[in-house]
């Protein structure tokens, strides 16, 4: 599966946070580009300026991100 997107739910901030892993260059070199290990991740998290105690984070292909909140009242 292609890992494209890193997105993060930052508490600290109480923002969301998507990075396009082809942008960061040469400056983070993962041991298997299509599939990066967490710690590789979470290295790179920190070095954004994220806590890791305050946040949950996934890595995907998709860089969508749903905002519209679909249900029905009962």
């Amino acid at each position: 599966m292609d890992f494209t997107y890193i997105t993060v739910l930052d508490f600290e901030s109480g923002k969301v946070y998507q990075y396009n892993l082809a942008d960061v260059g040469d400056n983070y070199l993962f041991e298997d580009k299509d599939e990066p290990q967490a710690e590789e991740v979470e290295q790179l998290l920190i070095d954004q300026g994220h806590n890791l105690a305050n946040i949950q984070w996934m890595i995907h292909a998709d860089p969508t991100i749903k905002t519209k909140l679909n249900y029905e009242r009962h």
